[in-house]
């Protein structure tokens, strides 16, 4: 396909070239007819002097009449004009005209006129003669002299426009044909150079439309010569560059889109005109925004945006604090992105969800304030037993021992709880290591049943165990041991005397067994199921007889860290059951699965196992295996006695 600016070169040349040639035309026309008159003027004045010599020739009886005559008559012919010859009073005596059609009387005035001109000794020429018949011709008339140098005569020669007009004519038609049979290879030479100078022309304009497409890989004929193939390479070096400038800034582009995405703050910018020019996912999730056209579709609050605005034209940042729903909170900061003039020439605001970290402060400062009452509670009661006994006031020996009692008790509970907090913190610092092997758990839930079986009696408290065909297990005996004594002794606590504890263990479809330890106390309320593993939480403060708070904290760290599963299930006024998932034991080591930090696996078989150490104290921290001697405390030294050895 021709391109635009080829056919309009095209069409502009042609009409070009065809005014040309109707002014060529048009201008030979007119200046040609006048010049041929001209010439043929030119050569009447000639032919009237040779007649003029040859008739004074006649005159001086050198030449006869019918010489001069043929002479006359051939000289018309040739000319195809008429000659006259009058004598001094102007009277015609030879009129001559075979190669012409004008008569005697066809003169007219002009015979009368300019005949008296020429008697006078004049030379007369006149290209518009106008004769009686309504023709134009042209006339040359010259004086005859004798040798005295008087006018004797005259000579006329005149010739007929009609016969210059013909003539001019047939030159005219072989000009106007020449110049259409030249026409059109003139044309198609025309049409051939404005192709040539056209096509490169059209291929830059293709490669530069396929630029403006993104598509870089075109490239413009550079082979043309002159300006064009200088064009042609400028174009090409232009779209080299635009090529690069547009990778590097698409590449930045997927860079800053991969840098937002990447952000869990939310982060949107405007222009200078308000609209979106950045924001990512994060933003999006926390507004729940699906489709984004305009600001409001991302952030549905008209204050933030207006807060956008005003940092905008105040060119001074601004921070504020945003509720959103389901108490989630945000702390927004907004600031101008200027250019190296220092104008504004957008806004960026971070959008951060501070939910968390508030409420980390708040558990930060409730722990703060629960370990300052756990810690105070026991000093409060050691110093107010310790004030009368060291002022004497008490003489009574046996009250003097009760108050001993009541100290010591207030002093395990307070050793109790510094253990506890050390153990948690441990558990969550993960320097404390799980070291898995094969465990007869059958033998571990029957040990640990038997050790709580005085207890639960002296309570009133029927302990049960519930036990099936179980497999080993591949776990830490020592942390599952842990395990059962803290979900027990909570379930003892919580236990009306009366009621029963079941201790069972089930294998499931899967590679794991289900521990379970159910009671039949008070229950938990529903709004506390969530919190029951939080540090310090305890279902009911007023009770006298409650823990520190933390055992269940430190069973759900226990479990996290050996990569098992624990939740409870609670109707109040009817139990609460505790359960826990432990690993089947695989003898094939590459079944065992990945292992995480902090885990050191040791492949024992059942029969090798080594006598198992005695259980530490509830909520005790658990001493290494070679120094497992040592640390008890007081209610695990009641419970060493009972306890079998068994191999590992």
């Amino acid at each position: 396909m021709r391109s635009v600016f080829y056919w309009r070169i095209l069409i502009v040349s042609i009409i070009a070239l065809l005014l040309a040639n109707v002014i060529l035309l048009a201008a030979y026309t007119y200046v040609g007819k006048n010049t041929y008159i001209s010439i043929e003027m030119a050569n009447l004045e000639p032919e009237a002097e040779v007649t003029r010599q040859i008739y004074e020739e006649y005159k001086n009886g050198n030449v006869t009449e019918d010489a001069l005559l043929r002479y006359i008559d051939k000289q018309t012919l040739a000319s195809e004009s008429a000659i006259m010859i009058a004598d001094e009073l102007g009277k015609p005596l030879i009129v001559r005209n075979i190669g012409s059609t004008v008569e005697m009387q066809d003169f007219g005035e002009y015979y009368r006129a300019e005949i008296q001109n020429i008697l006078r000794g004049r030379t007369v020429e006149n290209n518009d003669l106008k004769l009686l018949n309504g023709e134009s011709a042209v006339s040359v008339g010259i004086p005859v002299h004798d040798s005295n140098g008087n006018v004797t005569g005259c000579i006329l020669v005149i010739k007929q426009i009609q016969r210059i007009q013909s003539a001019f004519n047939q030159l005219n038609n072989v000009l106007t044909g020449t110049i259409f049979a030249i026409m059109p290879v003139v044309m198609l030479l025309v049409a051939f150079s404005t192709n040539r100078l056209s096509k490169p022309l059209h291929d830059m304009s293709n490669a530069a439309i396929e630029m403006s497409k993104g598509r870089f890989n075109v490239r413009a004929n550079e082979r043309a010569s002159g300006e064009i193939g200088i064009l042609a390479r400028a174009l090409n070096t232009l779209c080299d560059n635009l090529a690069q400038t547009i990778y590097q800034l698409q590449s930045e582009k997927r860079q800053l889109n991969q840098l937002l995405s990447s952000f869990t703050d939310g982060v949107a910018a405007i222009d200078n005109i308000g609209c979106l020019t950045h924001y990512n996912p994060a933003l999006m999730k926390m507004f729940g925004a699906v489709e984004v056209k305009v600001p409001m579709d991302l952030v549905p609050d008209e204050s933030i945006w207006d807060l956008f605005r005003s940092v905008y034209d105040s060119l001074e940042p601004a921070s504020i604090h945003y509720a959103l729903p389901n108490d989630r909170s945000l702390w927004i900061t907004i600031v101008p992105v200027t250019d190296e003039n220092g104008e504004c020439i957008g806004v960026v605001g971070l959008f951060k969800d501070v939910t968390d970290l508030e409420r980390l402060e708040k558990t930060r400062r409730d722990y703060v304030a629960n370990v300052s009452h756990e810690l105070r509670t026991p000093l409060t009661a050691v110093r107010g037993l310790l004030e009368p006994l060291s002022d004497g006031m008490i003489t009574d020996e046996e009250t003097r021992q009760r108050y001993y009692r009541i100290m010591l008790r207030e002093v395990v509970r307070l050793s109790r709880l510094i253990t506890d907090m050390l153990q948690l913190s441990r558990l969550q610092s993960g320097t404390e290591h799980m070291e898995l092997h094969a465990v007869d758990l059958a033998e571990l839930l029957q040990d640990t049943r038997q050790n709580y079986a005085n207890e639960a009696a002296q309570r009133g408290i029927l302990l049960k165990l519930d036990l099936e065909e179980i497999p080993f297990a591949m776990t830490d005996e020592d942390r599952v041991e842990q395990l059962l004594v803290i979900l027990i002794d909570n379930a003892m606590r919580y236990t009306p005397e009366g009621g029963s504890i079941t201790i069972s263990a089930a294998e499931t479809t899967g590679d794991r067994i289900l521990v379970t330890v159910s009671d039949t106390g008070c229950g938990i309320a529903p709004e506390d199921l969530p919190h029951i593993f939080e540090r310090f939480f305890k279902t009911d403060r007023s009770r006298k007889e409650g823990g520190t708070g933390l055992g269940l904290s430190i069973a759900k760290q226990i479990i996290d860290k050996l990569g098992e599963n624990i939740y409870v299930e609670s109707n109040p006024d009817t139990g609460t059951s505790f359960h826990f998932t432990l690993k089947k034991y695989i003898s094939n080591a590459i079944a065992l699965g990945p292992v995480g930090a902090g885990v050191v696996i040791h492949e024992e078989t059942p029969n090798l196992q080594q006598a198992r150490g005695s259980q530490d104290a509830p909520y005790e921290v658990l001493p290494n295996k070679h120094d497992k001697k040592t640390g008890k405390s007081e209610q695990s030294k009641r419970y060493q006695g009972d306890k079998k050895t068994k191999k590992r």
